[in-house]
């Protein structure tokens, strides 16, 4: 199979040519875009460089860490609508059935942190393989498990199986894109990622209600194993040293090379230390990425968590729907509001990226792309607010409806923009900040099935759900924070000191 060079990226290069020698980048070899601006990175000379794959097989790859990160979230929750049937057949409480759901998201936000630093010396394709067999392994044993005890026991392995592609998408874009394109390919893989949660109730709820609650488990690991077939012949590794170094010794490989020979896909000179298994903490000292981490991670847990720790419990009360029209109140309109979230999100951040640079001779900051999640600080908070009130006065069901089509819609510009701005920054680091973005968000997720419901008795569904607002709409203040002052900090603190040849 050929790799054509990228229309963005340099000339193809034969297959035929020898080894070429590695030139220092200078004003006159450096490579453009279709507007006439440097592109960022520049690409090497070799056409195994992701920067240099043709544009058909960076999509292919693209929609494969894509669907997988969807299956994370798809996993965890496709139960959901059908904990009542579970907690029957396990003799437990609907509360305690919920524990399973909590157990795999605690395994999803912690597993990354050892995923990571392993993906960054061998491979994101050896990670990603390896991985979701072990995902499809345990969503099986869940599936079969008799007792309660087994099938919480099969679930962190589920979630640890399931949680890499969740974590180390952002990087698998960072490594095959440019600067210019990242907004768009980057909301690409997060409206999958965020939308996984919000498929699963649509299918799970019917499909509990068809053929009992076990398929809840039988499906995710049917599609996991039909995705690990996918990537052993269409997931070449992305992951590419740009050391001077690295690239005055480098060995052009082949398309089955980059998918068969793991040993070579190492890079050179690189070891796991326990060090890198902390690196995600590390990244927090940068205010790009512990602010935009914070307004994140908050607006996830309110936009989407909130609604589907609570709508089986307040839409039962209060409308008397079954589990399969609950698994479709709760998916669709979270659906259908990142999905249109995510039309202004990606292509318009890249617009507002371009705009700067045509204004400053060129000059992308990654600071120039925040604007465009501006919308959120309005739409999320309003979105969570409709949500308690209608509930609190139960008025018509479309009212909370809409106040979750209006939240996903915020969360969505929050989500694309956010990682954006982070790979832009810190492209190398990429890795490590999916993983903090991956582990934030599920542990301050974690507890709101505690104490969202207790606390929205005690002070009534419309205060409680206006407290929650409140507290997303003060996480933005961050944002506003790093568009004033981001690129004097980060020019001041300077790059990380690792992971610099990636």
């Amino acid at each position: 199979m050929r790799l054509e060079s990228d229309k963005q990226g340099p000339s193809h290069i034969e297959a035929a040519a020898p080894e070429p020698e590695i030139e220092e980048p200078g004003k006159e070899n450096v490579q453009v875009d279709r507007h006439g601006f440097a592109l960022i990175p520049q690409p090497s000379q070799f056409k195994d460089d992701p920067l240099n794959w043709p544009s058909w097989l960076k999509w292919l790859v693209l929609l494969q860490s894509a669907v997988l990160a969807l299956l994370g979230p798809f996993n965890s929750s496709v139960i959901n609508p059908a904990l009542l049937p579970l907690a029957k057949n396990f003799n437990i409480s609907t509360v305690e059935a919920s524990y399973q759901t909590t157990t795999a998201i605690v395994a999803v936000g912690i597993a990354p942190l050892f995923w990571t630093p392993l993906a960054n010396v061998w491979g994101r394709r050896t990670i990603y393989l390896v991985s979701t067999l072990i995902g499809i392994a345990a969503t099986i044993g869940t599936a079969l498990s008799e007792t309660w005890a087994g099938l919480l026991v099969a679930r962190v392995f589920s979630g640890i199986g399931t949680s890499a592609p969740m974590a180390l998408g952002a990087a698998v874009v960072s490594d095959m894109f440019f600067l210019h394109e990242r907004g768009t390919k980057m909301g690409v893989w997060t409206v999958f990622l965020t939308n996984g949660a919000h498929v699963a109730p649509i299918i799970g709820g019917y499909l509990a209600q068809a053929v009992g609650f076990r398929w809840c488990y039988h499906l995710p690991a049917i599609i996991n194993a039909f995705m690990f077939v996918a990537m052993i012949f269409a997931f070449p590794e992305t992951l590419f040293s740009r050391s001077p170094r690295s690239l005055s010794t480098h060995r052009e490989r082949s398309y089955t090379q980059l998918l068969f020979s793991f040993g070579r896909n190492r890079l050179r000179d690189r070891h796991v230390h326990l060090r890198d298994f902390i690196r995600p903490f590390e990244m927090l000292k940068y205010p790009s990425v512990s602010l935009t981490v914070t307004y994140y991670f908050v607006s996830f847990a309110y936009s989407t968590v909130l609604p589907a720790v609570t709508v089986a419990i307040l839409f039962t009360k209060t409308y008397h729907f079954d589990t399969g029209i609950i698994g479709l109140m709760l998916g669709l309109p979270l659906l259908v509001g990142s999905a249109l979230g995510e039309f202004l999100s990606g292509p318009f951040s890249d617009w507002v990226m371009y705009r700067h640079a045509k204004r400053h001779g060129g000059e992308r900051k990654p600071e120039a792309r925040l604007p465009a999640c501006l919308a959120s600080i309005i739409l999320s908070p309003a979105g969570i607010i409709i949500y308690g009130v209608c509930l609190q006065h139960n008025t018509h069901w479309i009212g909370p409806v809409i106040g979750m089509a209006v939240t996903s819609f915020g969360l969505q510009l929050v989500t694309t923009v956010t990682y954006t701005y982070c790979s832009d920054c810190y492209k190398p680091q990429s890795g490590e900040i999916g993983t903090l973005y991956n582990f934030a968000r599920q542990v301050f997720s974690f507890p709101l099935g505690f104490y969202a419901i207790p606390f929205a008795n005690r002070i009534g569904l419309e205060w409680a759900w206006l407290t929650f607002a409140l507290i997303t709409a003060l996480a933005f203040s961050g944002i506003v924070v790093l568009m004033f002052k981001g690129e004097e900090w980060r020019k001041r603190q300077g790059p990380p000191k690792f992971h610099e040849d990636i």
